[in-house]
């Protein structure tokens, strides 16, 4: 009986890079080619095996343009006769890449499948605030100004009384956590070792070792006055790449590779965008509705840390239990480079899963403009 069941084989990453940091130099097509390569050489696999690239980012356009899985599929050990596709959905773009994957092998459609994501902030940044590319429509509906990131983190904070002092305490946790992930060895496994021309990273750089809830609390507020959001609680500007492989569970057993984790349901919900952080809420439950089961069920739940405010808000929403939340840190200390972290997350969290023995894991994000998603995955 064919078993089209779609199961992640591999899942890399590349350390993440501070804003203007370690990456400064390298092109965001050579942070993702270095996954490509060690995951065909890890699996013993070649192009010809592989159906289809789909890499998320989200600023699409200079170094960043014309299709960039394409290209890097032509410059990498894949080859000319692997397609590419860059997908779009903001925080999730990898999210949505790996949901794609899965959902191409559970019909037949494809039986292995490279989904991934990369985001160079520093060498394709944000569009200058005074940058009009948003349809006027918009503007009638919202007010803009309330649409930026950090404000929406100030609505959730202000609206679900989320206060400045647990915020600061979260992200120190944060740092805690991912500094002691890295120190034991727990992200050796998914991290892949990138040479920039002027050395090897081998470990995120935005982690901060020292940092204090006191240190913290002396940060001012850059989003609104007498406000609580602080460049110490949100996520880092980051560069950063992952990639995972998803395969047909008959495909694994045929090429004899061994499965990390098999993708279960998933799914993507839309909310008010100016309190964008609160989107893994809807997205979770609806999930959780797919799958009839409840939050307890999973053995660890991997939030993106867009934000203290809205990590701390859906995880009092959704009743995660902090023994089984963001375990390794997040993206308030490894950071957060937008088209990557959709798979980033999943990659950690398979890993985790994996030292725990733990049957079930959720990986779930906040999307720019009001989104969120979540997927599934579980132990084979």
């Amino acid at each position: 009986m064919v078993d089209t069941t779609p199961v992640v084989v591999s899942a890399l990453r590349t350390p993440q890079g501070k804003n203007g940091g370690v990456y400064e130099d390298v092109r965001p097509e050579d942070l993702t080619i270095p996954l490509i390569n060690e995951t065909l050489t890890d699996t013993g696999l070649s192009g010809e095996d592989v159906d289809d690239l789909m890499l998320g980012c989200a600023q699409q356009r200079d170094e960043q343009d014309n299709n960039i899985a394409r290209i890097v599929t032509l410059l990498s050990d894949l080859g000319e006769s692997v397609p590419g596709t860059t997908i779009n959905r903001w925080c999730a773009s990898s999210a949505q890449s790996m949901m794609s994957a899965a959902n191409a092998v559970q019909v037949g459609q494809r039986d292995a499948i490279l989904a991934g994501g990369v985001e160079s902030m520093t060498r394709v940044p944000f569009p200058d605030a005074e940058a009009d590319t948003v349809h006027p429509r918009i503007s009638e509906i919202y007010d803009q100004d309330q649409l930026a990131m950090g404000m929406t983190a100030e609505t959730v904070a202000e609206t679900y009384e989320v206060s400045r002092e647990d915020q600061d305490e979260f992200a120190v946790r944060s740092h805690e956590r991912a500094a002691e992930a890295t120190d034991s060895g727990r992200f050796d496994d998914e991290l892949v070792p990138i040479d920039t021309g002027e050395g090897t990273v081998e470990a995120d750089e935005g982690i901060r070792y020292d940092t204090s809830v006191e240190a913290l609390a002396d940060l001012p507020t850059v989003f609104k006055d007498n406000g609580t959001v602080t460049p110490g609680n949100a996520s880092q500007i980051s560069d950063g790449a992952s990639m995972t492989l998803v395969t047909s569970r008959d495909f694994a057993d045929e090429h004899g590779l061994d499965v990390l984790a098999e993708v279960g349901n998933h799914n993507v919900a839309g909310v008010d965008p100016r309190e964008m952080g609160v989107g893994p809420i809807p997205a979770v439950r609806g999930l959780l509705d797919r799958a009839n089961r409840e939050i307890d069920d999973y053995d660890l739940v991997d939030l993106n840390e867009a934000f203290a405010s809205q990590c701390l808000y859906c995880q009092r929403e959704l009743g995660i239990d902090d023994e089984k939340y963001n375990v390794n840190g997040g993206a308030i200390a490894i950071g957060h480079p937008l088209g990557a972290t959709g798979a980033r997350i999943p990659t950690t969290l398979i890993h985790e899963m994996q030292k725990r023995d733990a049957d079930r894991g959720i990986a779930t994000e906040c999307v720019g403009f009001g989104q969120g998603a979540a997927i599934e995955f579980t132990l084979p």
